[in-house]
């Protein structure tokens, strides 16, 4: 009788049952893709590249056979399953046998053959299974061997989900066969069982959009995998998972195609994974998901698709987009959704004043390096049992530096993949030209730290050396934000503030107030990091282009300051496995400083469309929008009358009525 339980999957009846009706969409996607392979051209000696996708097409071919039985795709899969067979070795330049090429290779393997299996001849079976245990030993034997440091405990890293997933699935897979799996199964049990725990709540990632979708996608794989061969539900338990749906929704652009670019960034188009948005809907009944998945597979699929650097990207998912489609959730629309989202681990704002396609969005973060979970986390794991796990390489040392988006147009750029990170490579606050206590290296976060404790072992790093969000107000259309990164400069410059407090209302404009506090001299600057170059209308009044109209940006500070323009070109290898391939970002820079050292300054930054009037006034800024807002700075409030431990005191006139807002 034909085997109808596979691993993964379980029972594969009801799926064929719906394969031609409830499932039909999901199901022409993966034929689709199953078609896709007979043009590609497989390399007889391993490339000097990624073959990551070399195993998901395996899992594809085998699906799209077993629910389908054209012998077309049992042969493509056989095509595939020997090409990778006849590999020595799986894996190029960097970490081969041992990191995300094995890993994919070994998942997409395991699986195939798991599924393919009775319509296999008993030499190719030895052969798959022998080479399954053979790459699975050496990947858990290099993980046992590097336990406490690299991938093995990186508990918040792509390269520790992916490599554990492909060890599961290969002990579920050997184990089915009598063999001996049960190790790595256990590994992996105990590897996730931390990571879903340290996983921060709120569903936010410390490493941005791009590698949310990358590597976040695999922690919906094995969680799945996990339920469906032992009933454990992390889906039930981890509200990371239950979340992190949100966390990708709000960081979209307006557009809903592109994504806010924090962290190690491809490119704008790298950060749809409709499956998981699918799974996210089945999971908890979410409609929006449900509606988010749809739209991507109806508009965005090929634009992903051509666009996107991250490899083997959007068009191999379809055979989880299958599974885990659930024709029971009903879509839901966007616009039903709050505008406003925040989230407190990362310290992470997001805003837009619509959910259409043309509207506005900003966000702006500030947090503890990697998030304040993380931070906290990996320092108790280092200092108790000597486990190593931060690696924040992804991670770029942006504390308030901002992204604002109008329809499809950026204003503001930020330096995408990056291994040689300068302070000015974001729109944050430096002093005396810099930020981190170390730069020029691709981890600036975590060498920093190392540096300071160098310095000074017994520095207290969990709670000395971090950003934090001070205070966060929400009142109906408008936003408060004020974040401290102060602890992040150098001792040396004792600092005792440097922070950013945001004012809007319903993003009609946007009020920055910068302010920095010293106990020595210093020269202080903010940053404007845009696609297009700013044009100079008077002292400190600029435009920017954007959608075919004028933004104006205007700056005050109660001390003289000094501007320059120019051109930042950031170019960053990807991979190594590929190292001609790179990623160009090439920014507009903005800079302002104080002309002299001094102790203390305060900014004033305002963007403002044509039509909005700013009239500046020492430590107060008055916007003449749809209402008369009144931004006074904390210096201020002597001088008008104020009582408050606000950082800033917002007085709103709309021409009957004055109503307060403090941040």
């Amino acid at each position: 009788m034909q085997k109808t339980n596979y691993v993964f999957i379980g029972d594969l009846e009801p799926f064929k049952a719906q394969a031609h009706n409830e499932r039909k969409e999901q199901l022409n996607r993966l034929l689709e893709e199953a078609n896709r392979y007979a043009t590609f051209e497989l390399p007889e000696v391993h490339p000097d590249g990624s073959t990551t996708y070399m195993g998901i097409a395996i899992v594809n071919l085998a699906l799209a056979y077993n629910l389908t039985k054209e012998d077309k795709y049992l042969k493509e899969a056989k095509r595939f399953i020997n090409t990778v067979l006849n590999y020595e070795k799986w894996g190029f330049a960097h970490l081969v046998n041992v990191d995300l090429s094995a890993s994919w290779i070994l998942f997409g393997l395991s699986l195939g053959y798991d599924w393919l299996k009775a319509d296999l001849d008993q030499e190719l079976r030895e052969t798959i299974t022998n080479k399954i245990e053979h790459h699975a030993k050496i990947m858990y034997d290099y993980k046992e061997e590097t336990a406490g440091e690299g991938w093995a405990t990186q508990y918040y890293q792509n390269h520790n989900w992916i490599n554990l997933n492909g060890l599961a699935t290969a002990g579920y897979v050997l184990q089915a066969d009598g063999l001996n799996g049960q190790v790595y199964i256990d590994s992996a049990k105990e590897n996730f069982k931390r990571v879903y725990e340290y996983m921060p709540e709120d569903g936010s990632n410390y490493e941005g959009v791009v590698y949310w979708r990358y590597g976040g996608m695999w922690l919906f794989v094995y969680a799945h995998l996990l339920n469906v061969q032992e009933g454990i539900n992390y889906f039930e338990t981890s509200e990371y998972l239950r979340n992190t749906f949100d966390y990708r929704l709000y960081q979209s652009a307006p557009d809903l195609a592109q994504q806010l670019n924090y962290g190690d960034a491809h490119d704008r188009h790298s950060g749809h994974t409709a499956c998981v948005y699918y799974k996210v809907a089945a999971e908890y009944n979410n409609g929006y998901a449900q509606t988010f998945a749809n739209i991507v597979l109806d508009e965005f699929l090929e634009i992903e698709a051509n666009n996107s650097k991250v490899k083997p990207g959007i068009l191999p998912e379809a055979v989880f987009e299958f599974l885990w489609f659930s024709p029971k959730v009903e879509a839901k629309p966007l616009a039903e959704l709050p505008k406003v989202k925040y989230f407190p681990d990362l310290g992470l704002l997001s805003m837009r004043n619509t959910w259409d396609r043309d509207g506005k969005v900003f966000t702006i973060k500030c947090s503890a390096p990697g998030g304040k979970k993380q931070w906290d986390k990996a320092w108790e794991l280092y200092y108790k049992e000597n486990i190593d796990c931060l690696s924040l390489s992804h991670h770029h040392p942006d504390n308030l530096a901002y992204i604002y988006v109008e329809g499809s147009e950026f204003l503001t750029c930020e330096d995408g993949y990056n291994r040689n990170i300068m302070p000015d490579n974001h729109n944050v606050l430096l002093v005396d030209g810099q930020y981190t206590d170390v730069f020029d290296c691709n981890d600036v976060y975590v060498d920093s730290a190392k540096a300071r404790l160098a310095q000074n072992p017994d520095f207290d790093i969990v709670n000395e050396y971090r950003g934090d969000v001070m205070n966060y107000v929400h009142q109906d259309d408008m936003v408060g934000y004020y974040g401290d990164t102060t602890k992040i400069y150098k001792e040396a410059a004792k600092m005792t503030e440097v922070s950013r407090t945001v004012f809007s209302d319903d993003l009609e404009f946007m009020v920055f107030l910068d302010r920095f506090v010293s106990e020595e001299d210093h020269k202080f600057s903010v940053i404007s990091n845009t696609n297009n170059h700013a044009t100079k209308n008077f002292e400190n009044a600029y435009t920017y282009a954007l959608n075919n109209k004028q933004l104006g940006y205007v700056i005050h500070s109660d001390v003289e300051i000094t501007e320059k323009q120019y051109d930042q070109d950031v170019v960053g290898v990807m991979t190594t496995q590929e190292p001609d391939k790179v990623c160009r970002v090439e920014i507009k820079s903005l800079y302002f400083e104080t002309k002299q050292a001094c102790k203390k300054a305060v900014m004033f930054e305002c963007f403002v469309p044509a039509n909005i009037k700013v009239v500046q006034d020492h430590h107060k800024v008055t916007i003449h929008a749809k209402k008369q807002y009144e931004c006074i700075a904390r210096e201020g409030f002597e001088q008008y009358g104020i009582t408050s431990n606000a950082s800033m005191y917002v007085i709103i006139h709309d021409g009957q009525t004055e109503t307060t807002f403090e941040i």
